[in-house]
């Protein structure tokens, strides 16, 4: 993990002297006076839970302002995801001008030799799928790691 602007990280400094102040405020708080008519009252009033509580909004504050300085440092990780798949889609024309007799022995046939070398010229983990088309497309055989399917489909254009 990387940041994209590391110098906002200096700003985190500030979270020591933010915890000093607050500690500070406390001593100074318990240093003053009380200005109550009777000492009772406050006893009664301080004798509700366990003293730690006092300091969670302080803390949760903390944490935020350590969160919110942490993240205008704009962390950044580059991940590499392991799925890479070549897929290769053969587009065949299977229209009645394929029927012509300029190749031998005719382009439809031509094209097949040609699908079928190309095909085996790919290595193992390539998926290949085939397309036919004349006035509409459509998907003859969908992406497949399997050789024998491709040819099979391929004779049966």
């Amino acid at each position: 993990m990387k940041f994209l602007w590391p110098q906002m990280l200096w700003l985190a400094t500030a979270l020591p002297f933010l915890v000093a102040a607050y500690v500070l405020i406390l001593r100074y708080k318990r240093k003053a006076p009380v200005r109550y008519a009777s000492l009772s009252t406050v006893k009664e009033a301080m004798r509700g839970g366990p003293a730690i509580r006092r300091h969670i909004p302080a803390l949760l504050m903390l944490v935020a302002l350590g969160a919110m300085l942490l993240s205008a440092a704009r962390p950044a990780a580059v991940i590499t995801l392991p799925s890479h798949h070549d897929t290769v889609i053969l587009a065949i024309d299977v229209s009645g001008s394929m029927r012509a007799v300029d190749v031998e022995p005719n382009r439809l046939a031509a094209a097949q030799a040609a699908a079928k070398l190309f095909i085996a010229e790919q290595p193992a983990q390539t998926r290949i799928g085939v397309v036919e088309f004349s006035s509409a497309a459509a998907l003859v055989q969908a992406p497949t790691h399997s050789r024998d399917d491709l040819e099979r489909t391929i004779n049966a254009l």
